[in-house]
């Protein structure tokens, strides 16, 4: 029986992977705040192109790694992290990323450039955590279980700090966890003096970047920035003037609101001054008294919800640092709207936490809510998009008090139709609450944006149809207040809104539209894509203000994907003699499982921000629990006689489990989002164990049998898992996308009863069905053992 590692290299390899899931988090805050939401999953694709990259080279020059080579030491790798981490922050912030309205060849190659810096930690982490894989086959569940409980460790730690450490700064930080396991994997007293001088090295560059502007990325917008704050969600900037005096500016990543300059004793600004008319008339016909804001962005809805006579205003706001830019850092002069007489303020999910409450609103407004900000793990499916969905709008409605309004506003043409969209969703919504003619409770008044000279939309809503007093005064109103109005019960209809008013329903209407404007669901929550399958590559049509489609971005980056993945592959095997090639049937379980978890990972994250009631809870405490528990799979997988039932069994069982999540897990979650938060944590816990145990046993059974059978497959199998994955972070969500998070979940479930069959039908070292004996480990353990470094003699001092 080969020996078991020691305890300090299953500490260091807890700490790499632990290191390697913040870095994903850290680095996707970065990618989000420098350009756009859709490009926030690239942290996720490079970290698996980099692990599967660093099992290649392993793989294809083993020579490099055998027992007199110095690579094939932990610790040197770990010490590259370090250094890494220490470095390509510094180059991350300086690249210009600017474009305008479409991607040219100098931002492709910027973008490239950043990849490449930013695979480079990756690279080096993936090298340690294979060499450690790779030296302890004989004893694999115990490391694979160290990476995995390493990471949901990361995963736990890496949101709450992110609160009060700017991302650039916490990517430098990580080298210093790299750093300690550099000293926890020496295998000499050199190593482990190197490893303390990585440790100085680190230290002085995180006391650098807090003092001074070396981690420091530029702001979104030149202008007189007075606040800056970083947290999970994005990076908040606030600044006094940016050319207009009447407004200062706010921005959250790349999305930006204005912030109406107001000081304290003075008149509230009013709607003319707001450029907010629509919306006040939303405010003079509603019920007076109590209304909600969810999303109050820079303060405008405040304003314009107090100055159009509301005495009390809920505010639901997702992102903290949101309220403190505003009211602390702008306050002095800009009136800390969140702070003002009769406005109360809760800090969370707008519609989870409209969902655990009883109140009953006048008006309900939606103005502009829109964070542009991408999810760590989702990189596409935005957290604002819970807002608008169908079952979104139907919670709405029931906390509407009677002849209560709903508000929704949008820019009329930005990536797409988007006010057109949202009254087709508010039709749709109304005809499944069994509303017999949902066009005689919608009107839609259009009027120009503040921020584009465009012309947004607003459209109001009523569960019981519009009176002829009701739209008469609208109609006054609305010539009164720069506002037209587009649609309405009896007309006038205008723009798209005529087409959509002589159309049979909205869905008949909007499955022949120009764009996709149909309404969006929880299922397929993804309201500011209005691509369809049909047109990627078609030109976007004229009127648009952005033409950088993101679905076609996440297209192409899934073709590249699947262009690495054929390589990966096909190059391994053309480099290598025929004998010591695994065949390709040997490694399906691996690609299986690689694509099976991340799909049902990322389908799990989106399935839970509503129920924990904020988006950063379900990152942390979902990646948490399913990491930590598929760990303790892996650490339990080593147990039991008979290896190919326990592999068959448990991949069999987790399809099925797959399988019921995709149908019964969010009914489940809707039933019991009343329950207390800590209570709605343990629930998560719970709900995800079963799948995280299960899942565990793949990996460590796996490798032990391929290891028996193929000695060198170890490292390429590795890679394989960590190439696919690649490819179903985007998998993912191209198919939530297109076809909804139900179906990607089946997919998962279709991978895993993959992995079933090729166990239960797939060669074993014996195929009797028992396990791999003590003997067979210590067979498997022979390529291994050519990797580990033999004691070194000792030299005699010379001192």
């Amino acid at each position: 029986m080969p020996a078991r590692p020691p305890t300090r290299v299953l500490l260091a390899v807890a700490l790499i992977a632990a290191c390697t899931l913040a870095l994903q988090v850290a680095l996707t805050r970065v990618f989000s705040a420098a350009l756009f939401y859709h490009f926030g999953f690239l942290a996720i694709s490079l970290a698996l192109v980099g692990t599967g990259a660093a099992a290649m080279v392993i793989y294809l020059r083993p020579r490099w790694f055998e027992s007199s080579a110095p690579a094939a030491s932990l610790a040197p790798w770990c010490a590259a992290l370090a250094m890494s981490l220490v470095v390509a922050p510094a180059v991350l912030v300086r690249l210009d990323y600017s474009f305008e309205s479409s991607i040219t060849l100098s931002f492709a190659l910027t973008l490239a450039l950043a990849s490449l810096v930013a695979s480079v930690p990756f690279f080096c982490a993936g090298m340690a955590i294979t060499l450690a894989i790779t030296q302890n086959t004989g004893w694999i569940h115990r490391v694979y279980a160290s990476d995995l409980l390493g990471a949901g460790l990361g995963a736990l730690a890496v949101v709450p700090v992110m609160w009060s450490v700017p991302a650039p700064l916490l990517l430098a930080a990580l080298g210093l966890v790299a750093a300690v396991a550099t000293v926890l994997c020496a295998d000499s007293p050199a190593w482990r003096r190197r490893g303390i001088a990585v440790i100085s090295v680190a230290l002085v560059a995180v006391g650098l970047g807090a003092a001074t502007s070396l981690y420091e990325l530029p702001a979104a917008i030149d202008g007189d920035t007075v606040a800056d704050r970083w947290t999970p969600l994005s990076r908040v900037v606030g600044y006094a003037s940016t050319g207009s005096p009447r407004f200062g500016t706010l921005t959250y990543d790349r999305d930006y609101a204005p912030v109406p300059r107001h000081r304290r004793g003075e008149p509230l600004p009013d709607w003319r001054s707001l450029q907010l008319g629509p919306q006040s008339i939303g405010f003079e016909i509603a019920p007076p008294g109590r209304s909600l804001v969810i999303g109050g962005g820079g303060g405008r809805d405040i304003y314009n919800a107090l100055s159009s006579g509301e005495r009390r205003v809920d505010v639901i706001e997702l992102n903290r640092a949101i309220v403190d830019v505003v009211d602390d850092d702008l306050g002095r002069s800009f009136g800390s709207p969140y702070s003002l007489p009769g406005v109360d303020v809760q800090i969370g999910d707008g519609r989870s936490t409209l969902a655990q409450s009883d109140a009953r609103y006048g008006a309900i407004n939606l103005g502009f809510t829109n964070t542009l900000s991408g999810n760590a793990a989702q990189g596409y499916a935005l957290t604002e998009n819970n807002l608008y969905t169908t079952e979104a709008m139907d919670e709405y409605f029931d906390h509407l008090a009677p002849g209560g309004l709903l508000m929704v506003s949008r820019i009329y043409r930005l990536v797409g139709d988007e006010a057109l969209r949202a009254t087709v969703l508010t039709l749709a919504a109304l005809e499944d609450r069994g509303v017999q003619d949902p066009a005689r409770h919608v009107v839609v008044l259009l009027a120009k944006d503040l921020l584009t000279a465009k012309p947004f939309g607003t459209v109001l809503v009523q569960l019981t149809p519009f009176t002829p007093a009701q739209l008469a005064r609208i109609k006054r109103l609305a010539g009164e207040r720069d506002s037209q109005v587009a649609f309405a019960p009896g007309g006038p209809f205008r723009l798209e809104w005529k087409q959509l008013a002589r159309a049979s329903s909205p869905e008949a209407f909007c499955s022949g539209y120009r764009v996709d404007v149909c309404p969006t669901s929880d299922d397929k929550p993804f309201f500011l894509n209005f691509e369809r399958l049909g047109q990627i590559g078609q030109p976007t049509p004229p009127g648009y203000l952005f033409t950088v489609k993101p679905f076609t971005v996440l297209l192409v980056a899934l073709g590249i994907l699947l262009a690495l993945c054929v390589l990966a592959f096909a190059l391994p095997l053309g480099l290598v003699a025929r004998s010591d090639r695994p065949p390709l049937g040997s490694l399906v379980l691996f690609a299986a499982i690689g694509i099976g978890f991340l799909v049902f990972e990322i389908s799990m994250i989106q399935r839970f921000v509503l129920f924990l009631g904020f988006p950063t809870y379900s990152l942390s405490v979902v990646l948490a629990a399913l990491l930590s528990f598929t760990g303790l799979g892996a650490g339990l997988s080593g147990r039991g006689t008979d290896q190919r039932h326990a592999l068959t069994t448990a991949m069999l069982s987790v399809s099925a489990l797959i399988v019921a999540a995709a149908f019964g897990l969010r009914p489940l979650l809707a039933a019991l989002i009343d329950l207390p938060f800590g209570a709605r944590i343990l629930l998560t816990a719970m709900v995800l164990a079963p799948y995280g145990l299960l899942m565990g046993m793949a990996m460590p059974i796996g490798l032990r049998r391929l290891s028996s059978l193929y000695p060198r497959g170890v490292p390429w199998a590795w890679g394989i898992n960590g190439v696919t994955s690649v490819l179903a972070s985007v998998l993912a969500l191209t198919v939530a996308i297109t076809a909804g998070f139900t179906v990607a979940t089946l997919v998962a479930a279709a991978c895993y009863a993959i992995a079933a069959a090729q166990a239960m039908w797939g060669r074993w070292p014996r195929d009797d069905d028992e396990s791999i004996t003590r003997a067979g480990r210590e067979d498997a353990d022979g390529y291994a053992g050519r990797l580990r470094r033999r004691p070194r003699p000792r030299l005699r001092s010379t001192s």
